[in-house]
């Protein structure tokens, strides 16, 4: 297994919805789990995995061709059966696809993302709009708390060793992430924390990409 930490930080204000609005005051707010220590309960803020993980495999799918990997960009699961009749994308590989055989199953895994810190929020008041005019639809008001920029989050991501040959497709989509949006229309910024763990697992032309994801893409644009 290919192991390495992936750091996320705010560029904008960042938003990953969680469906209880009622209790925290905002109709829109941040994803929380409950951690326990000492014996009490607390609510903390976090990231979840699934939610990095399908940023990924969108940002895969966006850059796939443009390196010589595959891309069906379905889906549906009967559109993504029809695309693999001649054998699975690059980007289902990964990231998995629909399907009884254990060749369908993912071969990365994305753990849930934990503060760096004590990340703060805020809450804003917007006005709705309409999806069709893209105009403010008048008389609505929603509330949506934000994490402020700066705020980081830790995690951890494993590849299958036999999936080996595409790790420099997961490492694509992790630069398109910083250039794309990710949650509620929030831009973060990525880090690899590897210790040179990595070096070993991509061919000599893809570490000049891998170097440059070592550092943030934002670095002194955003304030911490």
């Amino acid at each position: 297994m290919i192991r390495f930490k992936l750091r996320l930080r705010a560029a904008t204000l960042l938003t990953v919805g969680w469906g209880v609005p009622d209790v925290l005051g905002a109709d829109i707010v941040h994803a929380r789990k409950l951690r326990v220590e000492g014996g009490g309960a607390s609510e903390v803020l976090y990231i979840p995995g699934s939610s990095v993980k399908g940023a990924l495999r969108t940002a895969a799918s966006r850059v796939a061709a443009a390196y010589g990997f595959t891309s069906c960009g379905e889906t549906r699961p009967e559109l993504i059966a029809k695309a693999h009749a001649g054998g699975p994308c690059d980007v289902c590989r990964l990231f998995g696809y629909p399907g009884d055989d254990l060749s369908a199953a993912s071969r990365v895994w994305v753990s849930d993302f934990n503060p760096v810190g004590e990340p703060r929020t805020v809450t804003v008041v917007r006005v709705g709009l309409d999806d069709r005019t893209l105009t403010a639809r008048e008389g609505v008001l929603y509330s949506m708390e934000h994490l402020l920029p700066g705020s980081e989050f830790e995690g951890e991501v494993r590849v299958d060793e036999d999936a080996r040959n595409l790790v420099p497709l997961l490492l694509l989509a992790i630069a398109e992430l910083r250039t794309g949006r990710f949650g509620r229309r929030s831009v973060v910024d990525a880090r690899i924390v590897d210790d040179g763990v990595l070096d070993g697992a991509v061919e000599a032309r893809w570490r000049p990409l891998l170097g440059e994801l070592r550092s943030w893409l934002w670095e002194g644009v955003v304030g911490v």
